[in-house]
């Protein structure tokens, strides 16, 4: 199928799919955790399998597909879309620094398969014969009740003494770990996007063997079978972070869509006229309309951009990765602002249990905090854009 056909089936695929997510919405936030026939319903449309490998029966699609799928899920609901974000993610994010033995392990064997991990280096892995002895305790792992294979951050020590790369830095480890191994701490009381199950885990005293581990930030592995295609050369902080400007919009989008509904049968108290004759409403409407659609033809544009780029001349500049990351920052706060505007718009009855407006509210407020576009990435956009390294160059650069 063409680029075009891929991003088709999988938004047809959402949309098929609406109606079981929102079935569902509210027994994941009261549980914390998706629910398991979402789970598998995602699983068995392929949405958890977008950037693996087709050498691992996976899609393999392009960064934008990535972007609208994300997009189109987070305007249903957001923690589906999250988990989709993360797991569907990791391959280019974590995975491609394994090993073959690794990869089909993990990503290969099992069509279903989900990831969940934390890229944080909390933990610890002292060297041993064939592998490495780990322990830690990661927060935010988003997935983890539905995962099959968890992935863990770690600073590797040879005995009591820290390892460090040639460039005098500690040496980080990604390791992946199967999740019969993991233990879940109930650690996920929060207000937004708590249906992603983002609890703590432990790993302790778990053996991982070599090959199921790499080298964090590092390309795939020297006569590496797998993960050879031009998505594993485009810069992974673009391809599988910055999504999340992608996931904004999509919340700020179903907001949109629901206040416009609203508008049509609600009549503020006090007043004779339902809510879409008001000039005060029509207003912010259009402001929230306007951040969304700007915001999304930046994004959409930059990423298409710097995919070009990468198939035409087979790198990103500096300047054009701080345009993604200018733009993801951007479209995040544009859809912050967007849901504001219209949750404000709606009047009183937005703030009830039962009003969408409510959860997306509380849902865009948790995605503004994400580090990904949190207000130090303008920092690193405008240090790249006059030539300095960002703050996070071993991720950026």
């Amino acid at each position: 199928m063409t680029a075009q056909e891929v991003t088709e089936t999988l938004l047809s695929a959402v949309r098929r799919l609406e109606p079981l997510i929102r079935e569902y919405a509210d027994e994941a936030e009261r549980n914390r955790r998706l629910s398991q026939p979402v789970v598998t319903a995602l699983a068995e449309a392929n949405l958890f399998r977008m950037y693996t490998p087709h050498t691992l029966g996976g899609l393999e699609v392009e960064p934008l597909t990535f972007y609208r799928v994300v997009e189109a899920l987070a305007r249903i609901d957001a923690s589906t879309a999250w988990c989709v974000w993360i797991a569907s993610g990791n391959p280019v994010y974590v995975g491609r620094c394994l090993t073959d033995q690794g990869a089909e392990a993990v990503f290969g064997r099992d069509p279903r398969v989900v990831t969940a991990g934390v890229v944080a280096p909390y933990g610890r892995a002292v060297i041993q014969d064939g592998g490495y002895m780990v322990c830690g305790r990661w927060p935010y792992a988003s997935g983890c009740h539905h995962c099959t294979w968890l992935f863990c951050c770690c600073t590797v020590y040879d005995g009591d003494q820290m390892r460090l790369t040639a460039r005098g830095d500690p040496e980080v480890r990604v390791l992946f770990v199967p999740i019969s191994q993991v233990t879940i701490l109930d650690t996920w009381e929060v207000s937004g996007l708590a249906g992603t199950g983002s609890h703590d885990v432990v790993i302790e005293q778990v053996f991982v063997p070599e090959a199921y581990s790499g080298i964090f930030g590092a390309g795939p592995p020297p006569h590496s079978t797998h993960f050879q295609g031009l998505l594993y050369r485009y810069p992974f902080i673009l391809a599988s972070a910055l999504p999340i400007g992608a996931l904004a919009l999509g919340i700020a989008q179903g907001a949109v869509e629901t206040v416009m509904e609203l508008a049509q049968t609600t009549q503020p108290a006090g007043a004779t006229a339902l809510l879409r004759e008001h000039a005060l409403f029509h207003v912010r409407l259009a402001e929230a309309v306007a951040l969304v659609r700007s915001a999304r033809a930046w994004l959409y544009a930059a990423v298409q951009q710097t995919w070009e780029a990468m198939r035409t001349r087979a790198e990103v500049t500096v300047a054009e990765r701080a345009d993604v990351l200018l733009a993801g920052a951007n479209a995040t706060r544009s859809a912050a602002a967007a849901v504001d505007l219209v949750y404000t718009a709606a009047g009183a009855t937005a703030n009830y249990r039962r009003s969408p407006l409510q959860r997306a509210l509380r849902d865009i407020h948790a995605v503004t905090q994400h580090i990904a576009t949190a207000p130090s990435q303008y920092e690193s956009a405008g240090r790249m854009l006059v030539g300095l390294p960002p703050l996070q160059s071993r991720i950026l650069l």
